[in-house]
C-alpha cells in the first residue's frame, strides 16, 4: 500500500539527504580535485573538509590518503599526518604528492635521512614534476648539497618554466649567486603567472630593497597589504626600511603588526635589536643579541651589536669576555679592538685598555684570516662540523694539518659551497692563490657575498692580475649597487693605479652611502682628493678628530697642512707625533 506523502516528512527527508555523503559526492562534484585545488591555495582546513567528504563518500583510501595527509601538515597536524602518509598507500595519480609531503613530514621532524629516501621513491621512475624538483632542490641547499640544488632548479625549470615556486627558487639562487639586480628578472617572470602570489611578492620586495629600488620596494610591500593585510611580511619589509632610514619608532610599530610571526627568526631579531639599542634600551638590546649569537655563533655582525649594546649598558666585563679571544686574533677589525679597548677603560683598566686601542688606530696586517662561515649557511650538521673543525687548524696555524684535512672534507662534501671556500681558505694561506682561486670561484657559483669576492680579488691580485680584480669587483658592484665595502675596495684599488676622479666618486659613494663617518674611509678621500688637487682639508681634520691616534690619519692631515701655507710648526707637531706611534715605513700600510 503506497503513503500518502506529507511534505513535512519530504522536508526533513531531503534536509537529511542533503547533510548525507551521498549528496555531497553528487554527479559532477569531484571532491579530490576540490581538497587539491585547497591544498594549492595553502588553506589545509578546506583540504581536510574535502578529503574527508571524499572518503566518507567511498572514494578508496588510496585517491585520498596524500590529499589528507598534507592537508594535516599545512595545519602543523604531524601525528595526524604520518598516520595517512607513513603506509605511502597511494594511487598513481597521487603517489609523488604523498611521497613529497612525506619528505617534508620527515624533515619537518628532523629526520633528513627518511627525508632523502622519501624523494629518492618520488623520483624512481626518472620522471618527476617542476614541484617535485623544487621540493627536492630545497632540500638539497638545505642540507648542503648546494651544486646538486642549482641542478634541481634547473630541472624544474625544464619541466614547466612557467611553475611560480621553479621561478621563485631561480630567483633566490641568483640572488645569491650573482646579486639583487640579476635575480629581479626572474620575480618579475614569476609574477607575470601568479600576480597576487604572496611568496613571489615578498621575494620581490625584499630583493628590490636590495638592490636599492627602495620606492619600488614599498609599493610591491603596500600591494602585499592590499592582498593580505594580516600578512606578517610586508610590515616586516617595511620596518627593515624604516631602521635603515633611521625611524625606530615606526620601525617598531611595523614589527608589532607583524603579531610575532617572525619573533625567532634571526632577521627580525637583530633588526628588534638594532631598534631597541637607537631606543636607548641597551640592555634589553643586548639580551636579544645574546639569544641570536647563541645560535649563530658566526654571525659576526650580531656579535659586534652585541659588544656595543653591551658597553652601552655597562657590562664592560660582558664585552671582554664574549669578544676578548676574537680581539687577540691579528686579523681583528679596528672596531673590535676598539671596542674591547673601551671595554678595558670602562673597567679602569688603562693598561689593558691601551694595548688594544693602538693596535685599532695602527696599521692594519697585511694577511689573509680564516673566511667565516656564511651566517645562517643552510650546510647541514656533519659538513658544518668540518667547516668548524677546518677553521680551528686554521687559526691556530695548523696548516698541513689543515690541507691534508681539507682534501679529504673537500671530497666528502663535493657539493657544499661553505666547504669549497674553506678549502680556498687553506690553498690561499698554503701560498697558492690560483688553487684557491679556482675553489673559491665554484663556491661562487652557489653564494657570492662579498666576504668570498674580496678572497677572489686578494688572489687575483697576489697572481699579478690586477685588470682581473678590478673587473671581478666592477662586476660585483653592477648587481650589489649597496655594497659600500666592495665600492671602497675599488677605489683604493683604482687610486693605487692613479685613476684619481674614478677612485674619487667611488670613496665618495662609499663615504656618503654608509651613514657613518668611517676616519680611514675619510683620510682615504682626503688623500686622493688632494692627489687631484681638490680642497679637503675639512675632511683630514674631520678624519682625525675622529681617530687622533692613528699615524696614517696623522700623516694626511700634516702633509695637507703643510702643503696648505699653515704654520710649518704645526705640520712639523705632527708629523714628530705620526714618528713616535709608528715607524716611517708603516705610514703607507694598513
Amino acid at each position: 500500500m503506497a503513503c500518502r506523502p506529507d511534505l513535512r516528512v519530504c522536508l526533513v527527508a531531503a534536509a537529511v539527504l542533503a547533510a548525507s555523503p551521498a549528496a555531497l559526492a553528487a554527479p559532477g562534484r569531484d571532491l579530490v580535485s576540490e581538497a587539491e585545488a585547497a591544498l594549492d591555495h595553502g588553506d589545509g582546513a578546506a583540504a581536510e573538509l574535502a578529503a574527508n567528504r571524499a572518503f566518507e563518500a567511498g572514494i578508496p583510501s588510496a585517491r585520498v590518503a596524500a590529499i589528507a595527509g598534507e592537508a594535516e601538515l599545512l595545519q602543523g597536524n604531524l601525528s595526524a599526518a604520518r598516520k595517512w602518509l607513513e603506509p605511502e598507500d597511494f594511487s598513481p595519480a597521487t603517489q609523488e604528492r604523498g611521497l613529497r609531503a612525506l619528505a617534508r613530514l620527515e624533515i619537518e621532524e628532523g629526520d633528513f635521512n627518511a627525508a632523502s629516501r622519501a624523494y629518492d621513491r618520488a623520483l624512481a621512475d626518472g620522471q618527476g614534476s617542476a614541484a617535485l624538483w623544487v621540493d627536492v632542490g630545497r632540500f638539497r641547499y638545505r642540507t648542503g648539497q648546494h651544486h646538486l640544488a642549482l641542478e634541481a632548479a634547473r630541472t624544474a625549470l625544464e619541466a614547466d618554466g612557467q611553475y611560480p615556486r621553479a621561478l621563485e627558487f631561480r630567483g633566490q639562487l641568483v640572488r645569491d649567486s650573482v646579486g639583487p639586480v640579476a635575480a629581479l628578472p626572474w620575480f618579475e617572470k614569476g609574477l607575470e603567472q601568479a600576480p597576487d602570489d604572496l611568496s613571489l611578492l615578498g621575494e620581490y620586495a625584499a630583493t628590490l630593497a636590495e638592490a636599492g629600488r627602495n620606492a619600488d620596494m614599498l609599493r610591491v610591500a603596500r600591494r602585499m597589504v592590499d592582498i593580505d593585510p594580516r600578512h606578517p611580511r610586508a610590515y616586516l619589509l617595511q620596518a627593515v626600511l624604516a631602521a635603515r632610514a633611521g625611524h625606530a619608532g615606526l620601525a617598531r610599530r611595523l614589527i608589532d603588526r607583524t603579531n610575532g610571526a617572525y619573533a625567532n627568526t634571526p632577521a627580525a631579531q637583530l633588526l628588534s635589536a638594532i631598534i631597541e639599542l637607537r631606543n636607548g634600551s641597551a640592555k634589553l638590546a643586548a639580551e636579544q643579541l645574546e639569544t641570536l649569537t647563541r645560535a649563530q655563533p658566526d654571525n659576526g655582525n650580531a656579535a659586534m651589536l652585541l659588544g656595543r649594546a653591551l658597553l652601552a649598558s655597562g657590562d664592560a666585563e660582558g664585552v671582554v669576555a664574549r669578544l676578548g679571544p676574537a680581539a687577540e686574533r691579528a686579523d681583528a677589525s679596528p672596531y673590535l679592538l676598539a671596542l674591547v679597548g673601551r671595554a678595558y677603560e670602562q673597567m679602569g683598566l688603562r693598561s689593558g685598555a691601551a694595548r688594544y686601542l693602538d693596535r685599532a688606530a695602527g696599521p692594519r696586517p697585511a694577511l689573509m684570516a680564516v673566511l667565516p662561515v656564511t651566517t645562517g649557511s643552510p650546510t647541514g650538521p656533519e659538513a658544518q662540523s668540518a667547516v668548524r673543525l677546518l677553521r680551528q687548524m686554521l687559526t691556530q696555524g695548523r696548516r698541513a694539518e689543515a690541507i691534508a684535512t681539507a682534501n679529504r672534507v673537500r671530497q666528502e662534501y663535493a657539493g657544499s659551497a661553505d666547504v669549497e671556500v674553506l678549502g680556498g681558505d687553506v690553498a690561499l694561506l698554503a701560498g697558492t692563490p690560483g688553487a684557491a682561486l679556482a675553489v673559491y670561484s665554484r663556491a661562487a657559483e652557489v653564494r657570492r657575498d662579498f666576504s668570498l669576492v674580496e678572497r677572489m680579488v686578494a688572489a687575483q691580485r697576489m697572481l699579478g692580475r690586477e685588470q682581473d680584480a678590478k673587473r671581478l669587483l666592477g662586476e660585483y658592484l653592477i648587481h650589489n649597487p649597496r655594497s659600500v665595502p666592495a665600492a671602497t675596495l675599488l677605489g683604493r684599488i683604482e687610486a693605487q693605479e692613479g685613476n684619481l676622479p674614478v677612485a674619487v666618486a667611488l670613496l665618495s659613494f662609499s663615504n656618503n652611502f654608509s651613514g657613518r663617518q668611517d676616519p680611514l674611509l675619510l683620510a682615504d678621500l682626503a688623500e686622493v682628493g688632494a692627489r687631484r688637487g681638490d680642497v679637503v682639508l675639512e675632511t683630514a681634520q674631520r678624519a682625525y678628530t675622529l681617530q687622533r691616534n692613528n699615524p696614517r690619519i696623522t700623516a694626511v692631515l700634516a702633509n695637507l697642512f703643510d702643503g696648505d701655507g699653515a704654520s710649518q710648526a704645526e705640520a712639523n707637531a705632527l708629523l714628530a707625533k705620526v714618528q713616535r706611534s709608528a715607524g716611517a715605513a708603516q705610514l703607507a700600510q694598513r
